[in-house]
């Protein structure tokens, strides 16, 4: 869908065989989280960026806006495909253990 682009920065990784990408939970998968393993609940990141995002360096705006987590400085926006709905449940669970509500 994203063709390896990661949907913050849009950047690629390029390995010698192909192009890398990582599937990011929004909601984290098991307890405490509860997060479920589906499309809606997922994100297409750089390694990077998967990092930030899951240790609460970064967060996703209401207006898809991602910005800094400890400043609230705007980083980028996020990048959406038409097909892929993400569940804005997740998206402010996420944001909330940011501590930004």
């Amino acid at each position: 869908m994203y063709a390896h682009a990661c949907q913050v920065c849009g950047s690629r990784v390029e390995t010698m065989c192909s192009n890398y990408s990582e599937a990011a939970h929004i909601r984290g998968l098991g307890g405490p989280h509860l997060g479920p393993d589906q499309l809606s609940n997922l994100l297409c990141l750089c390694p990077d960026h998967h990092v930030e995002f899951d240790r609460l360096a970064i967060y996703i705006d209401e207006d898809w806006t991602v910005r800094r987590n400890s400043t609230g400085a705007v980083e980028y926006q996020l990048k959406r495909h038409a097909e892929h709905v993400i569940e804005q449940d997740h998206v402010r669970y996420h944001r909330a253990l940011c501590g930004r509500r």
